[in-house]
């Protein structure tokens, strides 16, 4: 027995043609054509991009952020 595969991509519902090319030497006869769903894979996100300025607004810095510390001044 002689497996083809081809991949369709069935994108509105009713009456869809399918082309297969078969060697030559593939038995003739009738033949039982089996489709199957394939599952959808989840779309691949850009995590760079989807995180990238996401906190704009909610995060803070004091203006004297890079001044020294009164707790650390005996260790300057």
């Amino acid at each position: 027995m002689s497996t083809i595969t081809k991949e369709v991509i069935i994108e509105k519902p009713g009456r869809t043609v399918i082309e297969l090319d078969v060697p030559a030497d593939f038995p003739v006869g009738e033949a039982v054509m089996i489709l199957e769903p394939k599952e959808k894979e989840a779309p691949r996100v850009n995590r760079a991009a989807e995180m990238f300025g996401k906190g704009k607004g909610k995060v803070w810095m004091s203006d004297d952020f890079d001044e020294p510390l009164e707790d650390f001044a005996e260790y300057m």
